[in-house]
């Protein structure tokens, strides 16, 4: 039976595309909950800056260390099972999160529902960035990252009304655990490409293994990889503490917070305008996306540092430097992403793009929220610390960008080399 080419951009893929930002969406609102809950968990459960900052960071960790395993279930499964099956496990732990009692309750939870989440980034991204035309990636990716800030500030307005007028830090868990049990039955059902392998090979066979050792040898893999790990560090840093910083700098409630960082959250949809520009540069010069990526971080580092250092001036003035540094922020991530897909086979896409992950999350996610801690509570606590911290974690960014300078010698040849055919289901 002749096997069918797989149809890009249709409606199909449109509907692909809908379901996985939606995903997103409440993927993020969970993280995001977690950041405008984490003052009131602290209180209520007696803890220093450094023990607080363990849940969003086992979030991070529970991503980083099952995220290759459920990433070679995508390549070798299929991209919406996995999905689906990631989804239904991390919205059970969202749940659970509220639940807990203890803080080892807390701790368990929050590292599964990062567990949940570790297959829904590879295996999302590999199945939207063949569906769509190369040329169109990192705006694709900006249409879908958009997402991010749209479930970040539901969860931060939301999230803090709920607690604001429940006086209850677990209600928010309970509100945004549901969403994701309906969402993955629609996943489950979406049109797949078929797996990349040989009639009668196996699963996990000998040539899916050497395809995946063979990204080890694609400098611009290491060198993206290594960017996002810097990165990370300073993004789920920022984002796990800003929140915090707010109450203690300038005594705003939990309330107000949520609602200030939810409106300046929607700043991030600006993300396809970036993805846009780098693809348009990309049609210009070979580097157009490294390019684009190094110059944005160059300005997050700048606009960050600003940020953290003008802690206390005028609450309207600091809000917008901060926005400026949102924006920038939104405008990097969707092509940092797209740049794995550009030099990595199909066959073996979400496992690379899982591998990456993983050292990104472990080394980079993972610490950054609990090194920020660790360096407030030398630093005194308070306002202070935090600032210390922040100011800390965008200098790490910076070597992000060293590793970007470094890639432009290495993409253009081994994006050469991708082809992106696949076959329908």
């Amino acid at each position: 039976m002749e096997e069918k080419q797989y149809n890009i951009g249709t409606r199909a893929s449109i509907a692909v595309l809908v379901a996985l930002s939606l995903l997103q969406l409440v993927d993020w609102a969970d993280r995001s909950i977690l950041s405008i809950a984490l003052q009131n968990i602290k209180q209520s459960f007696n803890l220093t800056d450094a023990q607080a900052g363990l849940l969003p960071s086992l979030l991070q960790f529970g991503i980083a260390i099952l995220v290759v395993p459920a990433a070679m279930l995508a390549d070798r499964w299929g991209r919406r099972k996995i999905i689906a099956v990631m989804d239904l496990i991390w919205s059970t732990f969202t749940l659970f999160t509220g639940l807990g009692t203890q803080l080892w309750h807390l701790l368990v939870a929050r590292f599964m529902v990062g567990a949940g989440e570790s297959g829904y980034a590879p295996a999302g991204q590999t199945w939207l960035g063949v569906i769509f035309p190369k040329a169109w990636r990192s705006r694709v990716f900006g249409v879908f990252t958009m997402f991010n800030p749209i479930g970040t500030a539901l969860g931060l307005m939301i999230g803090g009304a709920l607690i604001s007028a429940t006086q209850n830090w677990r209600v928010p868990f309970y509100v945004f655990g549901i969403p994701g049990f309906l969402l993955a039955i629609w996943v489950f059902f979406l049109p797949d490409y078929k797996v990349p392998k040989q009639q009668g090979e196996a699963m996990f066979s000998k040539a899916y293994f050497k395809g995946w050792g063979d990204v080890f040898k694609i400098k611009s893999w290491w060198c993206v990889t290594v960017t996002q790990l810097f990165t990370l560090f300073m993004f789920f840093g920022i984002s796990s503490w800003v929140p915090t910083l707010l109450i203690r700098a300038y005594g705003v409630d939990t309330g107000q917070v949520g609602l200030t960082l939810g409106l300046l959250s929607f700043l991030y949809i600006v993300g396809p305008l970036g993805g846009f520009l780098a693809d348009k540069w990309l049609q210009r010069n070979k580097n157009g996306r490294v390019i684009f990526c190094l110059l944005v971080g160059l300005l997050i580092v700048a606009v960050g540092i600003v940020c953290w250092l003008t802690v206390g001036i005028s609450y309207y003035l600091w809000l917008a430097i901060y926005a400026l540094l949102a924006m920038l922020l939104a405008f990097a991530q969707p092509v940092n992403q797209s740049l794995i897909h550009d030099v990595v086979p199909v066959g073996v896409r979400a496992t690379a793009f899982g591998t990456h992950t993983l050292i990104a999350q472990m080394l980079g996610g993972g610490m950054g929220p609990v090194a920020i801690g660790l360096l407030s509570d030398r630093l005194g606590g308070g306002t202070h610390g935090l600032q210390g911290g922040l100011i800390m974690a965008s200098l790490v960014a910076l070597c992000g960008v060293v590793s970007l300078l470094v890639m432009m010698k290495y993409y253009p040849s081994d994006s050469s080399k991708v082809s992106e055919a696949v076959v329908a289901e």
